[in-house]
């Protein structure tokens, strides 16, 4: 009786074959948010694949160049978060008919955190945390029976296990975990372009693919109809003289949401050809457009970041004071291994100084400095929270001095415009979508004109803040 088996659990495991029909390979294949930054992806496909579509529930998933036959290989960038995830990363390649088949690749995103644990068992007693598979400790606690466990929490996860051992004596009890409720939801439509007369595909997915009953569907554009017996997948059919339709997607229960869009395309205008009674001029030959660039994914709000900081400058003698500036920066994601952003900086810097002329007695003179600068910023170094970044960058400085004397029957002021041009070094230390900033910075910003002579720029020390979207 048991000879019959084997066919049978084939027969059965069969579909499980074709549902994934890529090889996906991560590394690593887990992520430590804050420690670890980004996951080679690797997709192994048959010869003659029609080319590969991606896509990621979070994180930015960006495509490298290719390094062997039939691999695809892709950089994913874990979100801005602390919090414990799952990432969904979606492969697929647009079918002949019918629903794509999509290869999944889950990525548990881990959580850090510090465990506050009070025991009964008194001074230096052993205690061990478990968080699902993983141990962590032994830590001893102090005099009032208290410890500190740094874990790391994996997805899906809100309570761990503490053990405390002290002479013998053992104790075990349950610690809630404070991680907020999300879970991954990624929404795809097939083809990436749809016709304006006819239909696609909407699959919607989670840690599987969702049913409609969990879900709560919106559509701008179109409409969709599910596909009975095949969960999360859903017939898209745009409405005519639609331009494009979007889908808003959200769990039922709040714990995620996907937003996905397609254009729709144009009709397709047939040229009439001239009469034959007419002469025929030869047309000049076609030129084809340049291949143009997708800026659509480039061009996100979550690229921007703001910062504000604050410090003092020394540019030897007087030329000293205080500084402050504002800046908006946007990162440029097509490049892979470090990362890269252009910024934007208006600043205020003032010097005052009261230098003693003979015949005219004191002088009070102010000086105030408005740089208006474009600067590159690069990524040199990163560990956990924080990382040290060089920056280089010039522009316009716009200066008024305003020069006041009881030799003077009114103040006397000039205004004019000079260059400047610095390279500093900042260190960054990140808490999530915030970041503290501390930079150095050498700086030349020469003012001078028919009654002064200054320097503005120097080396200068400031305290900010940076925020990213």
């Amino acid at each position: 009786m048991r000879a019959p088996l084997l066919p049978l659990l084939l027969l059965v495991l069969s579909p499980l074959a074709v549902a994934a029909p890529f090889s996906v390979k991560a590394t690593p294949a887990q992520v430590v948010l804050g420690q670890d930054k980004a996951v080679l992806v690797q997709v192994k496909v048959p010869s003659g694949t029609p080319p590969l579509r991606a896509s990621a529930s979070t994180g930015s998933l960006l495509p490298l160049p290719t390094t062997a036959r039939d691999v695809y290989s892709y950089r994913w960038v874990a979100p801005d978060i602390r919090y414990p995830l799952l990432a969904v990363l979606a492969f697929w390649v647009e079918p002949a008919e019918g629903p794509p088949e999509v290869t999944t690749l889950h990525i548990p995103l881990l959580g850090r955190t510090t465990l506050d644990v009070a025991t009964d068992v008194g001074a230096g007693a052993e205690v061990v945390v478990q968080v699902a598979d993983m141990r962590f400790g032994p830590v001893i606690t102090n005099r009032k029976g208290r410890a500190q466990v740094q874990v790391k929490v994996p997805p899906n996860v809100r309570e761990a296990s503490v053990l405390a051992t002290a002479k013998g004596q053992q104790t075990h009890r349950t610690a809630r975990l404070d991680v907020p409720p999300e879970r991954p939801l990624l929404a795809l439509i097939s083809p990436d372009v749809l016709p304006v007369e006819g239909s696609g595909w909407l699959l919607v997915l989670g840690e599987q693919p969702l049913p409609e009953s969990e879900l709560d569907l919106q559509v701008r554009g179109g409409s969709i109809q599910a596909l009975e017996q095949t969960p999360g997948v859903f017939r898209v059919k745009p409405e005519p003289g639609s331009s494009a339709v979007t889908v808003d997607v959200h769990r039922q229960d709040g714990t995620g949401a996907a937003r996905v869009t397609a254009p729709v395309s144009a009709p397709i205008v047939a040229s009439i050809p001239p009469p034959e009674s007419l002469p025929v001029v030869a047309s000049p030959p076609e030129v084809k457009p340049a291949p143009s660039m997708d800026w659509g994914k480039y061009l996100s709000w979550h690229h921007l970041s703001f910062h504000l900081q604050a410090g003092g400058f020394l540019a030897g003698g007087d030329n000293r004071g205080p500084l402050v500036s504002v800046g908006l920066g946007y990162r440029l994601p097509p490049l892979a291994g470090r990362f890269f952003w252009l910024e934007a900086e208006a600043g205020l810097r003032q010097s005052v100084t009261q230098p003693l002329v003979e015949q005219l007695g004191p002088l009070d003179s102010r000086v105030v400095a408005l740089p208006l600068l474009l600067s590159a910023r690069g990524l040199l170094f990163e560990r956990g929270p924080l990382s040290i970044h060089g920056r280089a960058g010039a522009g316009v400085m716009f200066y008024e001095q305003r020069v006041t004397s009881s030799f003077f029957a009114e103040p006397r002021s000039q205004r004019g415009q000079s260059f400047m041009g610095f390279v500093a070094a900042q260190a960054a230390w990140s808490f999530g979508a915030a970041s503290a900033l501390f930079e150095l910075r050498g700086s030349y910003a020469a003012a001078q004109a028919s009654e002064i002579d200054a320097q503005l720029g120097g080396l200068s020390a400031s305290l900010g803040v940076r925020y990213s979207l």
